[in-house]
This record gives C-alpha cells, sequence and structure tokens, in this order.
C-alpha cells in the first residue's frame, strides 16, 4: 500500500512538471509566432484536460482498479446527470428567457403584443420568472411560457386591448399565481 501511494506522488510529479514544461513551451512559441492569446489559452486549457485525463489513467494503473468498475460508475453518474438536466431544462429555459426578456425589452409592462403565427394578442400585464402574463381582449388572463416568446415571432401593437378596470386586489392576486 505504501509503495502505490509513494508510486502515485511520483507519478502526479513527474505528469505536473511535465505538462508544466510543455505549457511554458506553448507561451514561448506564442511569443515566437505573434499567436494570439485565445490559441495560446484553447492550447493551455487542452494541456490541463490531458493532464487529468493521464494522472486519472495513471492512477487506475497503479492502483489496478478494474476498468469495468470504473465505467459502470461513470455511465451511472453521467446517466442520473442526464435524466437531472432533462428535467429541469425546461424550467432553466424560462427562467433565462425570463431574464433575457427583462434585459432586452422587446416589449413591456402596459404593452399591447401579438404572439404569431398563434394569435395569442393582450396586455402584457407582468413578466415573471418562467411566464409572462397577458390580458386578453375578453377579458382572459394567459400564461405564455417565457421560451415561446423567443420562439414565436411578437409583434408589439400601438392601441391597447381595450380591458376591464381591475382592482388592485384582482391583479396582485392573479399575478401570484
Amino acid at each position: 500500500m505504501i509503495h502505490k501511494a509513494v508510486y502515485s506522488v511520483i507519478a502526479m510529479v513527474a505528469i505536473h512538471i511535465l505538462f508544466h514544461l510543455l505549457k511554458r513551451y506553448a507561451k514561448q512559441t506564442q511569443y515566437k509566432f505573434s499567436i494570439r492569446k485565445s490559441r495560446y489559452f484553447t492550447i493551455k486549457r487542452l494541456l490541463t484536460i490531458i493532464s487529468w485525463l493521464l494522472s486519472l489513467a495513471v492512477l487506475l494503473l497503479i492502483w489496478n482498479v478494474d476498468l469495468k468498475h470504473v465505467w459502470v460508475s461513470a455511465t451511472g453518474v453521467l446517466a442520473l446527470i442526464a435524466v437531472a438536466f432533462v428535467a429541469v431544462w425546461s424550467l432553466v429555459g424560462n427562467i433565462l428567457a425570463g431574464v433575457i426578456i427583462y434585459f432586452t425589452s422587446p416589449f413591456k409592462i402596459e404593452d399591447c403584443i401579438e404572439i404569431m403565427p398563434d394569435e395569442i394578442r393582450g396586455t402584457v400585464l407582468a413578466i415573471n420568472t418562467f411566464y409572462t402574463v397577458l390580458l386578453t381582449e375578453d377579458h382572459n388572463y394567459v400564461n405564455v411560457p417565457n421560451t415561446m416568446l423567443f420562439q414565436k415571432y411578437i409583434k408589439v401593437i400601438k392601441t391597447p386591448v381595450n380591458r376591464k378596470q381591475a382592482t388592485p386586489s384582482e391583479t396582485t392576486d392573479t399575478l401570484k399565481h
């Protein structure tokens, strides 16, 4: 066990020194041939990734780890990450779309908009995290997912929709939901 630990430390130090020298050589090459910094950083990042993968491979060999078990564990973790990513993708998409709508302001609260070709038309009452609330001409509230506002054409109409005057408590209750 002590021999494996010593071999691991020696291997890690050797790999670290090797890739440090390679990064230094890449920096000298950048200066010598006037390569852009962005290219140098890409090469540096690639060398870092390769050094981590090589370190992992050497440690697996030193410690005699069965690659079948590593593969099963890695694919299990990747499958779990994939399922979690798919589960929250629509939520994350709506949040990002809400942030982008907030900062780019393609329309504002109290603007009358039409979402084409779905022909959803109404006055914007609120731009929330996940959806935008519209009040239609027939006095219905429509919650439009923010991602839909990026997938469709939005037409801002100058004439506002005739809407009934809601009491402040009605509007507040509706916007909370």
